[in-house]
Order: structure tokens, then C-alpha cells, then sequence
């Protein structure tokens, strides 16, 4: 969930918000494959990274160009844009368990583009495997060398380097000295959770079910009262934006760019905005809880712009344990974001397609998080459409629900008020070995002593 903590500045690890059309052109066609035999290490894989020998040993996806000015070295470059476009190759011989390093260079032609170098890890009959995308972005206006080493998913034989740009604002992009190597140094791909400040309490035995049939109850939930993702980017979650019906469900409000209402948003600070456009809310769990399966019955917003999402959290400033369901996924209301996160720098996500949530109808949203062995299996209405094995937390963390504004991801909030809408919640508890509970030193997203409602700001059932 956090692109409250601004994100964007980083090198994305695994499938990211910029997949669209193009995902479709990276999964049907096929890239040039070269077998490497045994593999050595510090030398590229990549056949004509540099693109010196024009597009030799690459497929063309589209929108590519070998340029022979805004280079970063040598004597060419590969221009994306203005559509949708990149171009892809195989390496056959990479095994599973594999360190690896990809690297490479990229800038936006200008404001608001956006070029991503990639490699996906592929099985023996080319699919694309679980956990296995990992991209870095670039945006700034000169070249930036960028490096990023991860270690292969399990069943992989078998890598695919590639660079694309999204339609974004359909001007260009620029990439080049696009290298994969053997080895490279991981960070720890699971570091220990220190525990900071008082352990949290543990929660209630046996299952957690709510229904709402009683209201929201205090005893079981807190109403988020912060605001994150960057000082100019919303105006916050908001209890004044929670609402429940007397029949139990509870109503989170949205409202968009064009409300013109009496609800005022908030600053990082706590003080007023001026308005309340682009103000959210969440429920969240008052215990924490770790490995289970975590399951809600819901409907989304149905608008651009506004994220629905459920998500455990825990963040000490050390790690980030974090699980994410979020729609619109990649700027459309017909896919929905899976994310696993561990530290702020590194996550695994996945962009599905799933048109029915717009339907206006319930859906049962669930992911099932293991922590010995290590997974989370994400369902949509009990259909299993991602397991994520890598960057799977430990943490007991509270468990959010809620409808939120970033910044850019999501598209644009072109409305005034909608809502998303919750029957009820079950967390069933698998008490793993793996589970850790530690103390994060505050009480949510914004820091310790504030962010959440007074009793007096808990709606009663209308």
C-alpha cells in the first residue's frame, strides 16, 4: 500500500503499476533466445545491449527506435515512444536460485515519462513465473545507471531481459547499455524484525469474524485519521468519511476532484486543507495478527483514481511487512494490484485482470499468508490468481481496509463522491512457526501518538 511513503523515487522491484497493453506483447511474443551454455560470471548475457548493431538480436515489440544522438555511450540508443512500445530477448540456461544482476541506463525524453528496463523468469516452455518481474524505472531528464541484483524464482530456466515504455504522455523515452550478469551482492532478502517499543497485545483466540450487524465496534476496530503518500497528494482518510448502515454494511466515501462538499481534509500535521477533494477512509483492526487467511466481502469504487485496497502493515523503520490488495490496478478499473513487501525497497507484485469487480456486485477478496514455508496465495471470489513467494513478511500487523488517493498511479479522481462498501471481514489465524510479533513503535502510517478517530467520531448505524 505504501506509496505512502512516497515510493516512486525508488527502483521498483516486480510487476509494477506500468504494465498494460504491453504486458500482453512481453507474455505472446517471442523474444530471440540464446543458449549460453555454461554461464560465466561479470560478462553480459545481453546480445547487443548497447545497440550498436541497430536491433540485432532483439524482438521488436513496437515503438523502437536506434537513435544516434541522446546517447549514453557509443555511438547509439534505443528511442521508445510516442505509443506503447520496447523490444525483448531470451537467455536460456539461468536455473532457478540464481543471483543475478541487471543493469542499464534510462531517461525520460520529458516530464512524465517514463522508461523501464526488466527481466522476467521464465520456465522451460517460456512462462512467465510468480515473483519472478523485476524493473527499474527511470524519469529523470539526463541518464541515470542503474543496477539491480535478485535471485531467480523457483522453476526458472530461463531469463528475459526487456525494455519498454507505457503510452504515458506520448512523447519518448531513452534506454542503453542494457546488461545481465552472473552474481551480484542481494541485500538480506529477510531481515530480522527488531521489536521497537512495547510488544502489541495479543489478539482474541479462534477465528475474527465481523459482520457489522452492531456497528462499527470499538473494541474490535479503529478509524484511520491520517493522511500519507505526500503533503500535496490528498487530503487523508478521514472518520467523517466512514459510515455504517443499520443492516451492517459499512460505507467508506470517496470524494474526487470535482466534490465541492462540507468534508475538510488534512495535512500530514493534522491542520485543515481548504477543501475535500481527495479525501479517503479506512477501517483497521485494533490487534494485530500474522499468518491466516485474511478474507472480505466488498465492492469497490468504481473510479479512476481512488485505490481500493485491503493490506496488513507493520513498519518499524527498519522493515516494512506489508500484503496488499489494491484496485484499479495499472490505471484500470478491469485489473487489481497484488503486493508482497518486506523492506521499503523491494516488493513482488502482480497485476491481474479481473473486469468483474466493476459489476456491481460482491466480491470476496482473500489472500492466504504463510509463513513457514513462506507464501501468500491471493483469490478473488476463492479463484487463486497469484501466489507470491518472495518478499513475504513475518510481522503480526494490523489489517486495513480502506479507499485511499495516491499520486499518480491510479489515474485521475474526474469525480465527486463515491463509496466502497464492506459486508464483513474473517481472519483466520494458521499460527506458523514463521510468525514474529514485535512492537512498531507507532500506531499507524503517519507515526507514534497520533493517527486514529476518539470514540465520539465512531458513526452510529443509520
Amino acid at each position: 500500500m505504501n506509496q505512502k511513503t512516497n515510493r516512486s523515487f525508488r527502483v521498483v522491484v516486480s510487476a509494477l503499476l506500468g504494465l498494460s497493453m504491453l504486458s500482453a506483447l512481453i507474455y505472446s511474443v517471442p523474444a530471440p533466445s540464446f543458449a549460453a551454455g555454461p554461464l560465466p560470471a561479470n560478462t553480459n548475457l545481453v546480445k547487443n545491449g548497447d545497440f550498436e548493431q541497430g536491433k540485432a538480436d532483439w524482438e521488436d515489440w513496437g515503438a523502437a527506435t536506434v537513435v544516434t544522438t541522446d546517447v549514453q555511450s557509443g555511438t547509439k540508443a534505443l528511442k521508445l515512444g510516442p505509443t506503447e512500445g520496447g523490444m525483448g530477448q531470451k537467455i536460456d540456461g539461468i536455473d532457478e536460485n540464481t543471483i543475478v544482476t541487471l543493469s542499464g541506463a534510462g531517461k525520460a525524453g520529458t516530464p512524465g515519462e517514463k522508461a523501464w528496463i526488466g527481466a522476467d523468469c521464465l520456465d522451460a516452455s517460456d512462462k512467465k513465473l510468480a515473483g519472478g518481474k523485476f524493473m527499474m524505472s527511470f524519469e529523470s531528464a539526463a541518464y541515470e545507471q542503474k543496477s539491480l541484483s535478485f535471485r531467480t524464482v523457483p522453476g526458472t530456466r530461463k531469463v528475459q531481459v526487456y525494455v519498454y515504455k507505457n503510452p504515458d504522455n506520448g512523447k519518448f523515452a531513452y534506454v542503453d547499455d542494457v546488461a545481465l550478469k552472473i552474481g551480484g551482492s542481494l541485500p538480506d532478502e529477510d531481515p530480522p524484525v527488531k521489536s521497537v517499543g512495547p510488544l502489541p497485545p495479543p489478539h482474541p483466540p479462534g477465528v475474527f469474524f465481523d459482520d457489522f450487524k452492531n456497528g462499527i465496534d470499538p473494541e474490535k476496530w479503529l478509524i484511520a485519521k491520517q493522511q500519507w503518500g505526500g503533503q500535496d497528494v490528498n487530503g487523508g482518510v478521514l472518520p467523517a468519511n466512514v459510515a455504517v448502515t443499520r443492516d451492517g454494511i459499512v460505507e467508506l466515501t470517496a470524494n474526487g476532484d470535482l466534490y465541492n462538499g462540507p468534508v475538510r481534509g488534512m495535512n500530514r500535521d493534522g491542520s485543515t486543507r481548504a477543501d475535500g477533494k481527495r479525501t479517503g477512509a479506512s477501517i483497521v483492526t485494533k490487534y494485530a495478527y500474522a499468518s491466516g487467511s485474511y478474507e472480505v466481502r466488498a465492492k469497490i469504487v468504481p473510479k479512476l483514481g481512488a485505490v481500493s485496497a485491503f493490506w496488513t502493515f507493520f513498519n518499524n523503520g527498519e522493515v516494512n511487512h506489508e500484503i496488499d490488495f489494491e484496485a484499479p490496478g495499472d490505471k484500470s478499473l478491469r485489473k487489481i494490484m497484488t503486493t508482497t513487501w518486506v523492506v521499503e525497497a523491494r516488493n513482488t507484485s502482480q497485476v491481474t485482470d479481473f473486469p468483474e469487480q466493476i459489476d456491481g456486485n460482491w466480491h470476496v477478496y482473500r489472500f492466504d499468508w504463510h509463513t513457514d514455508p513462506k507464501r501468500v496465495d491471493f483469490y478473488v471470489d476463492n479463484k487463486l490468481i497469484h501466489t507470491s513467494y518472495t518478499n513475504v513478511p513475518r510481522a503480526a500487523s494490523k489489517f486495513w481496509l480502506g479507499v485511499w488517493f495516491p499520486k499518480e498511479w491510479a489515474g485521475v479522481p474526474n469525480f465527486a463522491t463515491d463509496k466502497m462498501y464492506i459486508d464483513w471481514v474473517k481472519i483466520t489465524p494458521f499460527l506458523e512457526k514463521g510468525d514474529v510479533r514485535a512492537g512498531n513503535g507507532e500506531t499507524g502510517e503517519i507515526g507514534p501518538g497520533t493517527g486514529w478517530a476518539s470514540l465520539n467520531e465512531y458513526p452510529a448505524p443509520r
